[in-house]
């Protein structure tokens, strides 16, 4: 968290910098984010606000951020009061851990009205809060009702005050500038500091809401395969049932309606025992026969039908597992994004962005090239797999993969021509290094032509089958592609 004699220096930049600029845009990316753009005749700059707890501050940013599909209630307030609005000040009231951003906007008469917005940074009681010219506040991204201090209430129509400052508070002293030899102003510096923990964070959140995402999709799948799984057990005895409608239509001779059940030799088991099957009074010896075969039948189409299932859910969970392999290895938010494209197009997550949303240009493969000069590419998930294999390569490229184990599709882009035997090798080692094999030592990695790759009716994305192959032993990955 910033102190007072930090915020006391950042608020003097933000005055020489903002100061009699005009509100361009208002964006709220999060609950607790504020982004404002400012335009001026001689610049453009972008004012970050932040009352995210441990986080909270005020500096110009040059961060992108993803808006939301729709504007939160506090983020259209401040577009309503603010839009085109001109700053007025900034001040540090009391010198405690809070920024006042005053304005000079106007209201729905066209009249000028004076607007302020606070950004509190106190542990514990960080906020973002807009006032209007009467001094109630219009709304703020907390609101909050602290039980044991009648004296602040933070809700819309309340009278807004400044925080009380403790007893002893001593506003440490800010030295008037700030030097740094590698930022020149401290909201380079704190731009630079958080953009990467931002990053991190939107990448881990995302990356746990996929793999939560999967934990969840495992466990259903699972859930289903173990009961169709017992269903199947159910149809083992199918044989036996037809065995007895045989039997009931041998001996049809025999039998008269009202039989409670019919004796005879079993000529399906040596020595042709006599057996005894229950029969239906009710029914004459022919429906007895057809009720069998019926219930024969039944099982016979069960059994094909839920081992069809199964094998469809075994799939899923080996496709579920590759996906996984494909997080461990994303490097960037935009592959977080591919892999929940890739999710969705699988049917595995929901689309819940709306339909109007713009589809961002796919990404280019990963890539390499050997010591002798080709060129050698690897998906970054399975859509970019299959788009990889059967529309980039050529038929007579080198397609490469780590044996029985989870990874991307490489193609060595060869042609016609033969490669060398060194070029093969790292070849081999990008596929290990972009599997789940990338930390063992000795790693299989299969390799063949494209022509030899194919896709099985109805596979998910990143199943293949492949003929004609040879296998090479990888030690050292690492080493190889050194250069």
């Amino acid at each position: 968290m910033l102190n007072a004699g930090f915020i006391s220096i950042l608020c003097e930049e933000l005055k020489e910098a903002l100061v009699g600029a005009r509100i361009d845009k208002i964006r709220q990316p999060a609950k607790d984010v504020v982004l404002l753009d400012f335009r001026s005749r001689s610049i453009a700059q972008r004012l970050l606000l932040s009352a995210s707890p441990g986080k909270a501050r005020a500096h110009l940013t040059e961060m992108s951020y993803e808006n939301p599909s729709e504007p939160t209630l506090f983020c259209t307030l401040l577009r309503k009061h603010l839009s085109g609005a001109v700053l007025t000040d900034i001040a540090q009231p009391g010198g405690d851990r809070v920024l006042s951003f005053s304005f000079s906007a106007f209201d729905d008469l066209g009249r000028e009205t004076p607007e302020t917005l606070v950004v509190e940074m106190i542990p514990g009681k960080t906020n973002i809060i807009l006032i209007g010219s009467d001094g109630l506040i219009v709304d703020c991204a907390y609101r909050r009702d602290y039980e044991a201090d009648l004296y602040r209430r933070l809700a819309p129509g309340m009278i807004y005050r400044f925080p009380l400052q403790p007893e002893g508070f001593i506003q440490p002293a800010g030295e008037g500038a700030f030097h740094s030899e590698a930022f020149s102003t401290l909201s380079a510096f704190l731009d630079a500091y958080y953009s990467v923990q931002e990053k991190e964070e939107v990448y881990r959140r995302r990356s746990k809401e996929l793999r939560t995402a999967l934990s969840s999709a495992e466990k259903r799948i699972r859930k289903k395969i173990g009961a169709q799984k017992i269903e199947l057990q159910h149809t083992a005895g199918r044989d036996e049932i037809r065995k007895q409608a045989d039997l009931i239509t041998a001996n049809i001779y025999r039998l008269k309606r009202g039989d409670e059940a019919l004796i005879c030799e079993d000529y399906y088991a040596p020595g042709c025992p006599h057996i005894t099957i229950s029969l239906d009074p009710l029914l004459t010896p022919q429906a007895n026969a057809a009720k069998l075969y019926k219930q024969y039948n039944k099982l016979k189409t069960a059994e094909s039908y839920l081992t069809s299932l199964i094998a469809k859910g075994e799939a899923q969970l080996d496709y579920i597992a590759s996906v996984r392999e494909e997080l461990d290895r994303a490097a960037s938010d935009r592959d977080i994004a591919d892999i929940r494209g890739e999710l969705i197009s699988a049917g595995v997550l929901r689309d819940r962005r709306r339909k109007s949303a713009k589809k961002e240009a796919p990404q280019k493969p990963l890539a390499m090239c050997t010591e002798d000069g080709f060129d050698v590419l690897a998906g970054r998930n399975n859509i970019q797999n299959d788009e990889l294999t059967f529309r980039v390569a050529h038929k007579n490229d080198l397609w490469f993969h780590v044996k029985a184990i989870h990874g991307s599709h490489v193609i060595l882009r060869c042609g016609n021509a033969m490669p060398s035997a060194r070029a093969v090798e790292q070849a081999a080692a990008f596929a290990v290094k972009n599997s789940r094999g990338r930390d063992s030592e000795n790693v299989p990695v299969d390799y063949t032509r494209v022509r030899y790759v194919k896709k099985p009716a109805g596979a998910l994305p990143g199943k293949v089958i492949y003929t004609d192959y040879e296998t090479i032993s990888i030690r050292a990955w690492r080493e190889l592609l050194k250069e």
